[in-house]
């Protein structure tokens, strides 16, 4: 017998954005993607292939701490590129669920319409990073961190707000943990 639960839950969905059809599973773990919901697009020719998940916990060993104004301060390499898709597949992971679930209780209300023009804008985003627009990490972090300001500017529903600040609360420690940021007392 099923729980209703379990009915709920789909299985075989996109991490990023829950829908199913011509899904590609990462080789490492078992996490299912669109070519290009994640980041950087799947290459389908390239086998094995491991996500950007993995890839970051797999790099993420004992690194130096850094302080902040130096990690903004970094030109975007490589290294510095998979962590800035990182911190966004994450927020993606959370902001989308969590909208989509609110819009179908309230019906577009106008916090609804505000709630998807930063979903666009993490979409822009998105496309800045594939395209390697970002000359270096501060330029990600503020276009990221707008998207929370303005967030909290316009948005008067309360649940919708609390969702922001959780969502930049979870981003904001992501940083600082994926780029070993040293916290000054």
């Amino acid at each position: 017998m099923y729980s209703k639960k379990k009915k709920l839950e789909k299985p075989d969905v996109c991490k990023i954005c829950r829908d199913g059809e011509n899904l590609l599973c990462c080789d490492t773990c078992s996490r299912l993607f669109h070519g290009d919901c994640h980041l950087p697009p799947v290459q389908t020719e390239r086998r094995p292939w491991s996500c950007t998940f993995c890839r970051i916990k797999k790099s993420s060993g004992s690194q130096q701490c850094h302080k902040e104004s130096e990690v903004l301060a970094r030109p975007m390499g490589p290294e510095e590129q998979l962590k800035c898709e990182f911190l966004l597949l994450e927020i993606y992971c959370h902001s989308d669920n969590d909208c989509s679930e609110k819009m179908s209780h309230d019906n577009y209300t106008p916090e609804i319409f505000e709630c998807m023009k930063n979903l666009k804008m993490l979409n822009e985003i998105g496309k800045k990073l594939r395209e390697q627009w970002y000359p270096n990490v501060e330029g990600f972090m503020r276009d990221m961190r707008l998207i929370f300001q303005n967030h909290r500017a316009f948005n008067k529903c309360k649940d919708l707000f609390l969702l922001g600040i959780t969502l930049e609360k979870k981003f904001e420690k992501n940083f600082t943990e994926v780029f070993a940021i040293q916290e000054i007392k």
